[in-house]
């Protein structure tokens, strides 16, 4: 997805504090695009069916109301239309059970939240480095 042509990040996440750290965060960072978020993945899954163009890349947290981010991912990559959009799982867990799991649904990276802005940032330039540019 592209706005006005820059590339979209959309970040999947209940916790409003979250996503205004990880928005501002990706503000500072530099990163091109525009940064989006919608507080739960039934919403994401919503968002993708209404939108005409795809996000450049998804942020997606693992532990949501109504559906998980678990549940999330393996519906998107299991819909033809949503299933090569690189998706980031964005989470605090460190479980080395939830890494493989979402590396066998189809998850590009799993990426624990930090605690620290300026952590925030780099990780944020670090993705756009990775996922936003030519």
């Amino acid at each position: 997805m592209k706005v006005l042509d820059k590339p979209v990040v959309v970040m999947a996440d209940d916790d409003e504090d979250d996503c205004l750290l990880a928005r501002d965060a990706f503000k500072q960072s530099g990163s091109p695009g525009v940064f989006q978020c919608v507080e739960d993945g039934t919403k994401l899954l919503d968002l993708l069916s209404k939108s005409h163009t795809l996000p450049a890349l998804i942020l997606l947290d693992l532990n949501m109301p109504r559906k998980d981010g678990r549940q999330i991912l393996k519906e998107m990559k299991d819909t033809c239309r949503f299933k090569n959009i690189p998706v980031v799982v964005f989470t605090t867990s460190r479980e080395e059970k939830d890494m493989t799991l979402c590396r066998e649904i189809g998850a590009n990276s799993f990426v624990t939240k930090p605690v620290l802005f300026d952590d925030w940032v780099r990780i944020m330039r670090s993705l756009a480095d990775k996922w936003l540019t030519c």
